[in-house]
């Protein structure tokens, strides 16, 4: 598998649709309710944090390569975020369920 590495035991993937974007800084995304790691995520502006584009995702504890209808977290099985496509760029993205997550920003 490409990009595959392990942190704490749990399996990591690089996204291969990640494009470096100037001018972000990073989030760890994770489940509100077990706390398990799901995703380190580009973010840009200070702006309210309810979607994640699929480009911008750096890598995660789910393959993000594959095809998702919905992101659940790979420890308690509880939905994090549902698929859809953007109107204005047509662009993939998660919309997050509110209070299902918790970000933290990482010091780069």
């Amino acid at each position: 598998m490409l990009g595959l590495w392990y942190y704490m035991g749990m399996e990591i993937y690089r996204n291969p649709n990640c494009k470096k974007v100037r001018g972000s800084h990073i989030l760890e995304v994770s489940c509100a309710y077990c706390k398990c790691f799901i995703a380190n995520y580009q973010k840009v502006g200070e702006s309210g944090f309810v979607k994640m584009y699929n480009d911008r995702i750096i890598d995660g504890s789910i393959d993000f390569s594959q095809y998702h209808g919905a992101l659940f977290c790979p420890n308690c099985g509880e939905k994090i975020a549902t698929r859809y496509i953007t109107k204005m760029d047509k662009k993939e993205a998660y919309m997050f369920v509110p209070s299902a997550f918790n970000k933290k920003r990482v010091q780069s």
